[in-house]
């Protein structure tokens, strides 16, 4: 069957609307072929909902198609939840550095775009299919494109998509993706529309609740409890901007755990916490609602070193260093500090203030 052109325009994609379920699960499901090698695969590190998605289009393909697609993933799973719920739910994880020399029928990506940074996908991979929630980096000249930045999950395409192929999940499915909906979105309290109230609610009678809890209540290795503290002893506030830096870490996730954890301080609305991770710098930036764009802070203070992006509250990006750059190390984290308060407008608030002492100085007032 002929592939359709993809519409890769801002103004297309804004003109698509409203989504028809129906309509463009049909078209990715034309765009793939019915027999071969399916490799789908996401950003590097994948969290909650680039798995659920990833599950979730394997089990559409699976079901339309009767082939078995492979899920690909670079980097690890860093957090314990993820961990657990690549375990519970048996997901069959390939790693993306085997891929070099086997040739696939169609690759998808998932929650993640070409050029963007955070996958190591090999570059010269051709891509079939992007479907993504993240702002259009470029236009895509792909057979099939489904990017759509008012999304606060991947999994609510993906819930979209069963809906408009009359699909049911099963337990272990609908728990993967009512989880990432309920990651992704803060529990609904960040970045989401009404597509994504509507999936996570027409997903809650089908939750196996204590398969949620035993993801939810993972146990946590005792490295992290010493980092969070670290995190908390060398974290400075400028105004009402909060950055701490981890030194070595033991998984890139532990950037944005910590600056998850930190924007929840009272005087606290814009977090970004610098960690090292074996050969790189990963930094992870949140904001409270407001007037900036955190993708777009991300992207901007990696300038010249790396790649950054994300969404309108929570982003993040990598620096990978060189045998030239290992030694630069503080000076170039010490540069993204510099610029993020720039780009925040907290500069004037250097050196900053230790984020304990802040606490204790308003404890005495009060007394």
């Amino acid at each position: 069957m002929p592939q359709k052109a993809a519409k890769n325009s801002i103004r297309d994609l804004l003109a698509d609307r409203p989504w028809d379920p129906e309509e463009k699960a049909q078209r990715l499901l034309d765009t793939l072929p019915d027999s071969g090698e399916i490799l789908l695969t996401s950003h590097d590190n994948p969290d909650p909902d680039a798995l659920a998605s990833c599950l979730a289009l394997q089990t559409l393909i699976r079901k339309k198609k009767g082939i078995t697609a492979r899920i690909a993933i670079g980097g690890i799973l860093g957090r314990a939840e993820n961990r657990a719920m690549t375990l519970k739910l048996n997901l069959d994880l390939l790693p993306i550095d085997l891929l070099e020399d086997k040739s696939w029928d169609a690759v998808v990506m998932v929650d993640a775009q070409p050029g963007s940074g955070n996958s190591n996908l090999p570059p010269q991979m051709p891509i079939t299919a992007v479907i993504d929630h993240h702002p259009i980096r470029r236009p895509l000249d792909l057979p099939f494109v489904d990017i759509r930045p008012e999304y606060g999950a991947v999994s609510t395409i993906l819930v979209e998509y069963f809906k408009g192929q009359k699909l049911r999940y099963s337990k272990k499915l609908a728990t993967a993706l009512f989880y990432a909906i309920k990651s992704e979105t803060a529990d609904l309290g960040r970045g989401l529309c009404n597509a994504d109230q509507r999936a996570y609610f027409s997903l809650f009678n089908s939750v196996d609740w204590e398969l949620l809890h035993s993801i939810l209540k993972a146990k946590i290795p005792g490295d992290y409890f010493k980092l969070f503290l670290v995190g908390i002893e060398k974290a400075a506030l400028f105004g009402n901007a909060v950055v701490t830096t981890l030194g070595e870490i033991p998984v890139p996730d532990a950037a944005a755990e910590i600056a998850d954890f930190l924007l929840r301080h009272e005087y606290v609305q814009r977090s970004l916490v610098i960690g090292r991770y074996e050969d790189q710098i990963v930094y992870s930036i949140r904001f409270a609602r407001g007037n900036l764009d955190a993708g777009i802070v991300a992207s901007a203070i990696a300038n010249g070193f790396g790649a950054g992006g994300g969404h309108d509250q929570m982003a993040g990006g990598r620096i990978i260093l060189t045998h030239k750059t290992k030694s630069k190390s503080d000076e170039i984290q010490q540069t993204l500090i510099d610029r993020f308060l720039d780009s925040v407008g907290m500069a004037k608030f250097k050196p900053g203030r230790s984020l304990l002492a802040e606490q204790f100085a308003e404890r005495s007032n009060k007394l």
